[in-house]
């Protein structure tokens, strides 16, 4: 009766034993899970970060490109405008010498001429 007792304890022990050894390995799995669940969405924000970043990247590069080809615009225009400056200038003086001559031949003329 006593070695009966014993070995319905026994066994029963080792029942115990091996609910308690299974639920910890669900217990584990479960934690398994929930950390990969938690890396795989990490490793998934980062691929999309990433992925941004390289979006961002071209455009910061094309942005820069056309900000240098409005500067070269720019400075042509403005090259183009001291030239007109220049031909402006260049009209006047111009204009002024031709006044003088025209002064100079009517004074000419009219020292020559007898009126």
């Amino acid at each position: 009766m006593h070695q009966q007792k014993k070995e319905r304890d026994q066994a029963e022990q080792e029942k115990l034993q091996k609910a308690v050894v299974e639920s910890v390995q669900v217990v584990a799995e479960q934690m398994m899970d929930s950390i990969n669940a938690g890396v795989t969405t990490v490793f998934q924000n980062q691929r999309a970060i990433e992925a941004e970043s390289r979006k961002l990247e071209a455009q910061a590069a094309k942005l820069t490109s056309q900000s240098v080809k409005w500067v070269k615009l720019l400075e042509e225009f403005q090259d183009g405008l001291k030239e007109l400056g220049d031909v402006e200038n260049w009209a006047q003086a111009i204009e002024t010498d031709m006044r003088e001559i025209n002064e100079a031949l009517q004074t000419i003329h009219k020292t020559r001429v007898p009126q």
